[in-house]
């Protein structure tokens, strides 16, 4: 496995939840504690993507093109990051399975090209382009694309060289990842969900 670095996202504004999910508690654990405890052993370098305002105790890197949305904080992680591959996940998945970067990294050598980004993707078209890998030669590009206005991570994508796609639904139907992998926290009702289980 290549050395990465990981960068947890925590900059959004949760304007669905009402208040910052970052700090909802899972058993007593602030979220971002959560996903920071489930990736801590997977990468040498780890940290916490903020705004520059944000205090946390755990080690931090400021947003460089603050109100960007999640394609700024990922360039922003991109730039703090010391190793040619970076891990990003959203702060929000209390079921996020640390394997699934492993499965991301597996797929980094085939197929004789070496990709720019690697990317979870469900069969229905949907993609999970927060939990996913990213080659950090991508900042100029990614700054670039900023600059002319694009906010989708999606939009950003369509224009890179080499996304290597792989199945979510492989993955879980194998039984590599938690099925409950993605699950996320947006509004109230995913915090009842969570609670419930």
């Amino acid at each position: 496995m290549p050395k990465l670095s990981i960068a947890i996202l925590c900059g959004g504004k949760s304007s669905r939840l009402g208040k910052d999910k970052t700090r909802i508690k899972v058993d007593g654990t602030p979220l971002y504690k959560v996903i920071w405890k489930k990736l801590e052993g997977k990468a040498n370098e780890i940290f916490l993507q903020v705004n520059p305002e944000d205090d946390y105790d755990l080690p931090t890197r400021p947003d460089l093109l603050p109100e960007r949305g999640p394609l700024g904080a990922i360039y922003s992680a991109l730039t703090h990051a010391s190793n040619e591959w970076l891990f990003i996940s959203a702060c929000d998945l209390p079921n996020l399975d640390p394997r699934i970067i492993d499965e991301l990294s597996a797929n980094l050598g085939e197929a004789g090209k070496t990709p720019d980004a690697v990317i979870p993707r469900w069969d229905n078209g949907y993609y999970e382009p927060l939990v996913a890998l990213y080659r950090t030669s991508l900042k100029r590009d990614m700054r670039n694309a900023l600059r002319g206005g694009t906010r989708k991570i999606t939009n950003f994508l369509s224009r890179v060289d080499m996304v290597r796609e792989i199945s979510v639904d492989r993955l879980i139907s194998e039984g590599s990842i938690s099925s409950h992998c993605f699950f996320n926290v947006n509004n109230p009702e995913d915090l009842k969900e969570l609670n419930s289980t």
